[in-house]
């Protein structure tokens, strides 16, 4: 008797077993003589992982794991800290020849700490309160889009989300928390306008002895003792890695003008402590000058203008923690008829398109918008009282031009495939589905 066909469950699982941990590209053809199967059959098996997302096209003919396969084997690397500011200094040289070592990546018992949410089970439907920052530029804009898709796709276990705009106004968003607590919420949702802020921090405190579950998003106060949860993404990878391209790119020589983004946000002050950690160990890189820029294009316009005003000279390099300020900075080179320097900073389409079509060396790294929709995942468990995760982190992908590889830092996806020609500038690519669709604004509109 002949042996039974394996069925597609199996078929799959040796499609997806034969990538190693770096998750290099295969040819197609490979994958599917590795796991013995036809054209007709792996095809088919191929076709439907792409399109859920536990495959990707790396290049033509060429596959690698997806984002769906890719939050299964990521595991948060950015533990608690309490470190101080790090200011330039004298430096231990080294060479960027050979690959940096990974230091923060040593296992920290942090990273799995959980929560036992049992004593805030209560019965849906829910009234979730959001205290965002501001919706100033279009990644905040984003968050709140992938959080509304996070309340679709919960299907009537929430009733409502009251969402709050505080305008970047620490002042403001403690009247919006007061509010959002008038109207009777379940559970509040927020992301902090300023870390440093004691009111908010204080007024958390308060809530969160009187049984409201708090679970921060983006942005944390500087007390975590209020949150039940925090979901994030690593802004020290973030920091870390761009400022380890940047300067494994210039050889470990040159000048850098770092723009950070909104003084006092958590996210700004991360980034930035790592980029400078960084920068620190090569002693040819100099960096001449930090700037805020408020994440937006404007800021990244009126930074670079006021130093080359000053009759500084263009640097080898800009560091930027967001594409948000970064596609300012390029407009402004390019509008000079400048030779750009080599830039950081992702998130954005326009970033995208501006380095390509410039050919300006680039690395990204995309703080997803998709944190969103996770955090309605979470909030929801809390109130299911199923044991959480204390922190929440959603990965980073580095995104590359072709050939800007380092010997740290590699791309996850090609620049060149990640860029959506079609879509606006100011598209986020990082976002995930949208409201009202299960699908992305690149498929949407592809």
């Amino acid at each position: 008797m002949a042996p039974p066909a394996p069925s597609n469950i199996e078929r799959i699982a040796a499609i997806l077993a034969g990538f190693d941990h770096q998750n290099h590209p295969r040819p197609t053809q490979v994958v599917l003589a590795e796991a013995g199967l036809s054209r007709s059959t792996g095809f088919g098996l191929i076709r439907a992982l792409t399109q859920t997302g536990w495959l990707e096209r790396a290049d033509h003919g060429l596959l690698r794991l997806g984002p769906r396969a890719a939050e299964l084997i990521f595991a948060p690397m950015e533990p608690p800290t309490t470190r101080a500011p790090v200011a330039v200094s004298a430096r231990a040289g080294r060479t960027p020849e050979t690959p940096m070592p990974m230091d923060d990546a040593t296992f920290d018992a942090a990273l799995v700490r959980s929560v036992d949410t049992t004593a805030f089970r209560a019965p849906p439907p829910y009234v979730f309160g959001f205290s965002n920052a501001s919706t100033s530029n279009p990644w905040r804009q984003a968050l709140v889009q992938s959080l509304t898709y996070g309340q679709g796709v919960a299907r009537g276990q929430i009733s409502r989300i009251e969402v709050r705009d505080a305008g970047d106004d620490p002042a403001q968003q403690l009247a919006d928390i007061d509010a959002l607590i008038e109207m009777g919420i379940d559970l509040l949702l927020i992301s902090i306008t300023s870390v440093t802020d004691r009111a908010i921090s204080n007024r958390l405190a308060e809530l969160a002895d009187s049984g409201l579950p708090i679970v921060a998003v983006d942005r944390r106060p500087q007390d975590r003792a209020s949150l039940v949860s925090f979901v994030t993404a690593s802004d020290q990878r973030i920091g870390r890695m761009s400022a380890l391209w940047l300067a494994e790119h210039l050889k470990g020589q040159g000048r850098v003008w770092m723009l950070s983004g909104l003084e006092g946000a958590s996210p700004t002050i991360r980034r930035q402590q790592a980029a400078l950690a960084v920068f620190d160990a090569f002693p040819g890189i100099h960096v001449e000058n930090v700037s805020y820029t408020d994440w937006t294009a404007e800021g990244g316009i009126k930074a670079v203008r006021q130093l080359l005003e000053a009759e500084a000279p263009a640097p080898d390099g800009v560091w930027c923690d967001s594409g948000l300020q970064g596609v300012g900075s390029l407009r402004h080179f390019a509008g000079r008829n400048m030779p750009i320097p080599a830039h950081t900073g992702g998130d954005v389409n326009e970033m995208y398109k501006l380095c390509l079509t410039h050919k300006v060396p680039m690395a990204g790294l995309d703080y997803p918008a998709a944190m969103g929709a996770r955090a309605i995942t979470v909030a929801l468990d809390i109130l299911k009282g199923t044991l959480v995760p204390q922190r929440v982190e959603v990965p980073v992908q580095v995104v590359l031009p072709r050939g800007c590889e380092t010997a740290s830092v590699r791309a996850d996806i090609w620049a060149e495939l990640h860029v959506a020609w079609d879509l606006t500038g100011d598209t986020i690519l990082s976002q995930g589905p949208t409201a009202g669709t299960g699908r992305t604004k690149r498929e949407r509109t592809g």
